[in-house]
């Protein structure tokens, strides 16, 4: 008897041990900070380019990679359409820089809901957004399936003074491409990669500046909600 309650101590200890360590991944002290008054800039860590990952028809650009900004499956029905594609993401991809806008409406709007300033040179501010982005993009699983924006991103909010760690969370979200990102263009109710296909370089634009809204609004989402919960 002894001995089966020595091993459901054990059981329990280490259980408790577990819970204990796995509270360690996550933190939010949003709430014990006043940021009135102050300032807040940003840091961030990309992929060093953007770069297509693709099936069997649709073999990235020859030149150079295109990180993340389209992913498509295997059973893609038109070679050529696709071919095509991939030209016209290069071109787009040069004259649209989704990191910076990324970047710049990240920052406006945590800023917005810490109450804080926003600044552009760290050494200036109060308080630093460290935001290394993973992985990001437009993700269509087939030739006709529905495309997604998804977004996956590390995130932590430090004092820079201190570097203390006031609130971390991983992002990891993804969520179908609404045709409203494309404006007047006449898409469907699901934007497909044989729709994007079809698109002028201008509309292909157009849907990598949605990206870069889409994974800025997705973290600083995740910033108001631990706001929220910190001031409960």
């Amino acid at each position: 008897m002894k001995r089966i309650n020595h091993s459901v101590r054990f059981i329990l200890l280490s259980f408790a041990a577990v819970l204990l360590l796995s509270g360690c991944g996550s933190s939010n002290k949003l709430a014990d900070y006043d940021y009135s008054g102050r300032t807040l800039a940003a840091v961030y860590e990309f992929p060093p380019y953007p770069e297509v990952l693709t099936g069997a028809y649709f073999p990235g650009h020859p030149k150079r990679p295109i990180h993340a900004v389209i992913r498509l499956g295997s059973r893609i029905a038109k070679e050529i359409e696709a071919n095509d594609l991939r030209e016209k993401l290069a071109e787009a991809s040069d004259s649209v820089d989704v990191a910076s806008l990324l970047s710049d409406r990240l920052l406006t709007r945590s800023a917005r809901y810490l109450g804080a300033d926003p600044v552009g040179d760290e050494r200036d501010a109060d308080f630093l957004l460290e935001v290394r982005v993973r992985d990001y993009g437009i993700d269509a699983e087939d030739w006709d399936a529905a495309a997604h924006f998804f977004v996956d991103a590390e995130v932590v909010l430090l004092e820079r003074r201190t570097g203390h760690e006031i609130w971390r969370n991983r992002v990891k979200e993804r969520d179908n491409i609404t045709p409203a990102v494309f404006g007047p263009i006449p898409v469907r109710n699901v934007v497909t990669a044989h729709a994007f296909s079809q698109l002028s370089v201008e509309e292909i634009g157009a849907a990598l500046e949605g990206l870069s809204e889409y994974a800025a609004d997705s973290i600083a989402d995740h910033l108001r909600d631990g706001l929220r919960k910190a001031r409960k």
